[in-house]
């Protein structure tokens, strides 16, 4: 409903970030029928990636990194 903090959505985030980190099947669209830049889709490094950003900028976010200055 438009009321929620940047702190609520961190969750799901989180859940996305770990889906994507460990998703390890056919990428949709990754072949020359399907899309153009096909050979730009690196799933091991999207899961490196996603990993990288869980560690370092989801696991332990704080107050900082959730809220814009005013």
């Amino acid at each position: 409903h438009g009321d929620y903090e940047s702190k609520d959505i961190v969750p799901l985030m989180k859940e996305l970030f770990i889906f994507m980190r460990d998703f390890n099947d056919e990428v949709p669209g990754a072949c020359a029928k399907d899309c153009g830049n096909f050979r730009d889709m690196n799933l091991p490094m999207a899961n490196y990636l996603a990993d990288k950003f869980l560690k370092e900028v989801l696991e332990n976010i704080d107050s900082s990194r959730l809220v814009y200055p005013e």
